[in-house]
């Protein structure tokens, strides 16, 4: 017990001295001591969005050179994140969350502060000391409780970098974020529903993205003319009408998105197999599945929703939870645009295609499902044998596609 009271009291210190530090070379006001090194930790959402505004707050000051590495360091802490809290995973996420989090967001910093303004850096360095000697107590000391990661430390660690800011670091919200999406190379704002073409598909509505969702033959009797089991959950000779009306949708917006994007010619074909592809290996081009008389949209137990499968934690903030399974323009578009994303920022421009083994498609769809730092996970020699299924699995319906038989999703249906 006496050696975890000397830890934790080390570590206060110099929590407390890198504030006492910054005030007195600014002048500011000292900031209040930060409380209670030991006690029950965060939990996994107050982590997460300590950690999403320490990455926004460092994105505005940040060099344009940094901003995608940034980007690729927040979503690969994201993408652990949400196998970390998967169902069936037990203990406390939090400890190894902020050593791997700190561990891609530390060498940032360090790299950006000799540009940075003189008052701004002194921040930076202050927090990139603190957050230093609490990762030395590496997962041991962290997960042992000799120092805990709790709210009022996270809190306290926020300070450093925004002394007068009034927002609660630790509020977890789902809303869309403008400022995360325009850090991500997304744009301020997410394409709504009804910028797209919809009299495609029918609107189908839910009461909550986790309750009861809407009678199916009651929204029928409804709006007769919609015929929704047509368009939301194919039956027999509906199959071929909905297949197509799926191809024009995935059609549509890959050429939208990439015509936005300026991508360069000699890509866009590609980009649009990787859509029909990554929508058929995803979802077998489905928005919606029917559970008795009920239309429920497609989700898998870790949050992956629709026909895309966007998952609501690893993209909190940037999309519309309640669009993204409620609505298959939307979650198109969504993807769609992650799939850009990761091809043009990281395939293209870390010249994936002239690595041994190299491919763009295979690249993009690899850092779609595990992210950034999964760009090349296709092509390695130990690949984990789950991972390898699944990437093989997307290259044998890629070829597929690249030969024009994108129609062939329809051996999903006849299982």
């Amino acid at each position: 017990m006496r050696a975890g009271r000397i830890l934790s009291l080390i570590v206060f210190v110099i929590l407390f001295d890198a504030q006492v530090l910054r005030a007195a070379v600014f002048q500011l006001p000292q900031l209040p001591q930060i409380p209670g090194l030991s006690g029950k930790s965060a939990d996994w959402r107050q982590w997460d969005s300590f950690f999403t505004f320490v990455v926004k707050r460092f994105g505005q000051d940040l060099p344009e050179n940094l901003k995608d590495p940034l980007g690729g360091a927040f979503l690969d802490s994201r993408y652990e994140l949400t196998s970390a809290v998967a169902p069936g995973r037990g203990g406390d996420p939090v400890p190894q969350l902020f050593l791997n989090g700190w561990k891609r967001l530390s060498p940032i910093m360090n790299q950006a502060l000799p540009v940075l303004p003189k008052q701004t850096a002194s921040l930076y360095a202050n927090f990139i000391g603190a957050a230093d000697k609490l990762a030395a107590t590496g997962p041991t000391g962290l997960q042992s409780g000799l120092v805990s990661l709790t709210p009022d430390v996270l809190k306290g660690m926020a300070r450093i970098i925004e002394p007068t800011g009034g927002a609660d670091p630790l509020a977890y919200t789902t809303s869309v974020d403008s400022s995360l999406r325009t850090l991500l190379g997304f744009g301020a704002s997410e394409i709504k529903q009804g910028r797209l073409d919809r009299g495609l598909f029918p609107e189908v509505r839910e009461a909550s993205l986790f309750g009861s969702w809407l009678d199916l033959r009651a929204y029928a009797a409804e709006s007769p003319a919609a015929k929704p089991n047509q368009w939301v959950v194919p039956e027999g000779n509906e199959l071929q009408s909905y297949l197509m009306k799926v191809r024009g949708l995935l059609e549509e917006l890959s050429d939208r998105l990439a015509g936005k994007s300026k991508l360069g010619a000699e890509y866009k074909p590609i980009y649009r197999q990787i859509v029909f592809t990554a929508a058929w290996q995803e979802s077998c081009w489905r928005q919606f599945i029917k559970k008795g008389n009920n239309v429920t949209p497609l989700a898998s137990t870790t949050g992956d929703l629709g026909l895309m499968q966007v998952n609501r934690n690893t993209w909190r903030g940037v999309y519309d939870i309640k669009e993204l399974g409620g609505d298959i323009q939307y979650n198109g578009n969504a993807g769609g645009e992650i799939l850009l994303y990761y091809l043009t920022r990281f395939a293209i421009r870390k010249s994936e295609d002239k690595q041994p083994g190299g491919n763009l498609a295979r690249a993009t769809y690899s850092a779609y499902n595990g992210g950034p730092s999964a760009l090349g996970r296709y092509r390695t020699a130990k690949q984990n044998p789950a991972l390898k299924k699944v990437d093989e699995a997307f290259w044998e319906k890629f070829q597929a596609v690249s030969a024009g038989k994108e129609m062939e999703v329809k051996s999903c249906y006849q299982k």
